[in-house]
């Protein structure tokens, strides 16, 4: 078989770049996302640019099973995953009492169940060889309570508690579980226009794909824990974590408020 590097959530933004950093360091490529999102094409396109053999998968990872059936996948295609990124995720900020079951059941499953499936699913072959990488995405939300985003930042505090400590089962076999914890990022215009009307502190610290993608890569493959790409991040969530809970709660709810009051004028 042929060793791959596989990132779920691949046809763009953070998920398309960590193709490109896995490609630039020779590894082979498999890229999975949503029927109609042409993942196929990009794959193709990074893999001839640096060198290297690239898959496509379309496959929606929302359904139960999909862990599986990408598992089944690969090995008709020949390919042993040697690098995990789950990357899929499904985010976004709006009032509890007017959120949909199916969103909020959506953003549960992407965000909790279908990378704990997907660990599960590519650890034995990474034990019994005695080596691999697994870096699942978390975020910045991760660390506090998040008023207008609480099952967004509880799904991704449960990335983060998980990483670590499947990282301290994975140890023993030679398999290094990282998780990367990014901050604001320039992804799509509607992201770049919410951030225009959001807080200034979210402005500044913003990160474009690349650097948040080269920069994870490349702790993961050093062996580091929990990833805090950029500088101005790392030094956020240090001053953050010394502010009492109620302050910071306050602060979420006023700029939440602030913000929607911009986008409505």
């Amino acid at each position: 078989m042929t060793d791959y590097a596989l990132v779920t959530g691949a046809a763009a933004g953070l998920g398309r770049a960590f193709l490109e950093a896995l490609a630039k360091r020779g590894y082979n490529i498999i890229g999975v996302s949503r029927p109609g999102d042409d993942v196929k094409r990009v794959v193709s396109a990074i893999a001839t640019k640096h060198g290297v053999q690239g898959l496509g998968c379309d496959l929606d990872l929302s359904v139960p099973g999909c862990a599986l059936e990408l598992k089944q996948w690969t090995e008709q295609n020949d390919a042993e995953v040697v690098f995990l990124i789950n990357n899929v995720g499904t985010g976004g900020v709006s009032e509890f009492e007017t959120s949909t079951h199916a969103a909020n059941r959506l953003m549960m499953e992407l965000n909790m169940r279908t990378m704990v499936e997907m660990c599960r699913e590519f650890l034995p072959d990474m034990i019994a060889r005695g080596e691999g990488q697994i870096l699942n995405v978390s975020s910045m939300a991760a660390n506090f309570p998040m008023p207008f985003k609480s099952i967004y930042s509880a799904s991704k505090s449960f990335v983060r508690s998980f990483s670590i400590g499947l990282r301290g089962e994975m140890k023993r076999h030679g398999v290094n579980v990282s998780v990367t914890q990014p901050g604001a990022m320039l992804t799509n215009q509607v992201v770049i226009d919410q951030l225009k009307h959001g807080s200034a502190l979210s402005r500044v610290s913003a990160m474009k794909p690349g650097d948040v993608a080269e920069f994870s890569v490349r702790r993961t493959l050093e062996g580091r824990s929990v990833i805090t790409p950029g500088i101005k991040n790392w030094l956020t969530l240090g001053m953050l974590r010394v502010f009492p809970r109620p302050l910071k709660t306050a602060m979420a709810v006023f700029n939440y408020i602030r913000t929607k009051k911009k986008i409505e004028s």
